[in-house]
């Protein structure tokens, strides 16, 4: 019913499909395109790297709400906000305000259960300590979802990146049936997370698995080589892509109540130099799960990758 796939046609005939849910093209702008594109400012990190398409069945009905992009079956919706250059100036606070009018449009669009977000900033390492980007957003994000009154045993899997372009843009895929969330044994609740990593931990699940229509779905959030709370393999990419890996099969033997099947990798890495052994590992090792490589800073100035999954 749900199917990502990585394809080299033009984003533009992509989108064109009946079914086509949303585009993620892969490129250096992160800002509006409209019908349905939300480009995200991630260029590729291997060559002939396909576009990104989510197909759903069933017909796709698209429009605009405030700053809000998004299309919609009656089964699922995707609601996309970017943010301006100048707004990325004032990240908590921009922040916050883009995923109250999310929230908002959820709610006003009945599809009250958000199961999966993503979130791509610029500059995601920049700032010391507190002031670092990513931990200013990720107080701005569980502002509003305090403020929405989700408790975070309900927050859904997410990821959260760097792109290396201005701009930031948040979306989400929601539901009108209610997903499950799971944690990861191995790691502590991202949050739960202890001071050091910000004023305000990340929020979200380690997975959410989701039924629709008698389809059995599960979304692995972008996971890294953390056991508890510490990186593992600092300066070590081998060894990174080896902890990533036992988080992610952990979570499909815990964290999967349908026994979902790997589907596809979507893999972030944050030195162009290391593409290539990051695809030649990944693809010896998981030669039948599709995956498309970008170039992405990760939330974590020592982590090298980061990877997320889309089971079936």
């Amino acid at each position: 019913m749900l199917k990502q796939q990585f394809c080299s046609s033009p984003a533009n005939e992509l989108i064109s499909s009946v079914n086509a849910l949303a585009v993620m093209p892969l490129t250096n702008q992160c800002e509006p395109f409209g019908n349905g594109l939300i480009a995200t400012g991630l260029e590729g990190a291997v060559e002939n790297a396909g576009n990104e398409l989510w197909s759903i069945e069933g017909e796709v009905s698209r429009g605009q709400t405030g700053k809000c992009f998004w299309s919609k079956t009656d089964d699922v919706i995707c609601v996309a906000h970017w943010l301006t250059k100048d707004e990325c100036e004032d990240i908590e606070q921009q922040t916050y305000a883009a995923y109250s009018s999310i929230l908002n449009v959820l709610k006003a669009q009945s599809f009250v259960h958000p199961f999966r977000f993503w979130n791509y900033l610029p500059s995601i390492n920049v700032g010391e300590g507190d002031n670092e980007l990513y931990k200013k957003f990720c107080t701005g994000r569980l502002n509003a979802f305090e403020a929405a009154g989700m408790p975070p045993q309900s927050f859904p899997s997410a990821s959260a990146l760097g792109h290396h372009t201005d701009g930031a843009v948040f979306y989400v895929f929601a539901s009108k049936v209610e997903p499950r969330h799971y944690n990861n044994h191995h790691q502590v609740n991202a949050y739960e997370y202890p001071r050091e990593y910000g004023i305000s931990s990340p929020s979200f699940a380690r997975a959410t698995a989701l039924t629709l229509a008698n389809s059995h779905f599960l979304f692995i959030s972008g996971t890294a080589s953390i056991t508890g709370h510490q990186t593992r393999g600092e300066g070590d990419l081998e060894k990174q892509l080896t902890v990533t890996m036992s988080n992610i099969r952990h979570l499909l033997e815990t964290a999967n109540p349908e026994g979902c099947q790997l589907s596809t990798f979507k893999v972030y890495i944050r030195h162009a130099k290391d593409a290539a052994f990051v695809r030649d590992w990944l693809s010896t090792q998981y030669p039948d799960v599709d995956a498309v490589y970008t170039l992405a800073d990760i939330c974590r100035k020592d982590l090298l990758v980061e990877i997320e999954c889309f089971c079936v």
